[in-house]
């Protein structure tokens, strides 16, 4: 039977690019204010390389609170603003839609839906080439010790990229007194002290990996895209082996629908560190789809389902619609199903349920 038009994927950019996830109200009486402290340490008993995320998971929904010392300890505070959450590429934002795309936008879950007895709650750290044991806090409360002991780190193989660059540690002492006050000037929330000190590091010193990075980051904080472009490509520049421009990289080119580009960034990606850029297969999944490459696309589209569903369930929809495309209309069925649950006030709902009611049709006549 045919394939008809009302599977056409929601590939306008808008729909494809942002990251759905299901909105949670705020629990009464929630545990705010409860301090957590700790330790991370490597596998050896070795102190981490670098500092670590604190990250807060509650239901599979995971937070970033804040960054170990360098001595792998730390002491943070839940539920309270983290500064360093305005410019994180990590953790999804409300983003607006491409104008191809549907009207609206998109958020993730509030930090503040921290349930009241941290029930389904953990602690971990995320250093990218590394995995973290977790630390339980179900059942913690005020009174409860703060202290969740040692959170060991172990390390992956066959990780090329980093998180970190060598560029800053050779940055002049001018250059990295400016970046100094680029990273207050976020803290503070100020965009415009921020961008003149970012770029005052990167005339010093152009080969300044990170200050290209986050100046980039101001720039898309204000939508100035092309300047953001522009920067992160200085960045990977400076050291191509430094991963998290190449990840805004992919997503600005999504937004704007560029394919090849997408497929191109994100397969750099995924070579680098298969582990822990885990929206890189979902892109990737999508390029591949919109360019037509399906079996490409699958096997991006399940990478994605494997490691980042519980986050970003479009993940599961993506690949539903692939396999959709390659008429496996009993597992797409199932996934689109599972979307639906996931996610039932999405402002897509009304067209998945039309496209399931299609899919349903077509496995029976199969």
């Amino acid at each position: 039977m045919k394939w008809r038009t009302v599977f056409r994927f929601l590939s306008t950019a808008g729909v494809a690019w942002s990251l759905i996830v299901a909105q949670t109200a705020p629990a009464s009486g929630q545990t705010l204010g409860l301090v957590i402290s700790g330790k991370f340490a490597l596998d050896d008993g070795s102190v981490p390389p670098e500092l670590v995320r604190v990250e807060l998971t509650c239901n599979s929904i995971a937070k970033p609170q804040g960054w170990s010392d360098t001595k792998g300890k730390f002491s943070v505070q839940l539920g309270t603003p983290n500064p360093d959450d305005l410019f994180d590429l990590t953790y999804s934002k409300t983003v607006e839609r491409a104008p191809s795309g549907p009207a609206g936008t998109t958020a993730a879950p509030s930090i503040d839906a921290t349930p009241r007895d941290l029930a389904g709650c953990d602690i971990r750290g995320v250093l990218p080439g590394y995995r973290s044991d977790v630390a339980s806090l179900s059942g913690s409360r005020r009174l409860d010790s703060p202290d969740v002991g040692t959170i060991v780190l172990h390390r992956l193989a066959n990780v090329e990229g980093r998180t970190s660059t060598a560029t800053t540690a050779m940055a002049p002492a001018n250059a990295r007194k400016a970046f100094e006050k680029g990273v207050e000037a976020i803290k503070k929330q100020n965009p415009d002290d921020a961008q003149k000190a970012f770029k005052q590091a990167v005339e010093n010193y152009p080969k300044f990996a990170v200050a290209w990075l986050d100046l980039g980051r101001v720039y898309e904080s204000r939508k100035h895209l092309k300047e953001a472009m522009d920067a992160y490509k200085h960045s990977v520049d400076a050291d191509d082996k430094f991963l998290p421009p190449y990840e805004r990289m992919y997503i600005l080119t999504a937004a704007q629908e560029q394919w090849p580009q997408v497929r191109e960034l994100t397969n750099t990606v995924i070579g680098l560190d298969p582990y822990d850029f885990p929206r890189a297969y979902y892109f990737s999944a999508l390029a591949n789809l919109n360019l037509n490459d399906l079996d490409a696309a699958e096997k991006s589209a399940r990478e994605a389902v494997k490691v980042d569903l519980a986050v970003n369930p479009r993940a599961g929809y993506v690949l539903g619609v692939i396999l959709a495309r390659k008429q496996k209309f009993a597992e797409a069925s199932e996934l689109l199903q599972a979307y639906l649950k996931a996610v039932p006030n999405s402002i897509e709902v009304e067209t998945v349920k039309q496209q399931l009611a299609e899919l349903q049709k077509f496995a029976v006549s199969k």
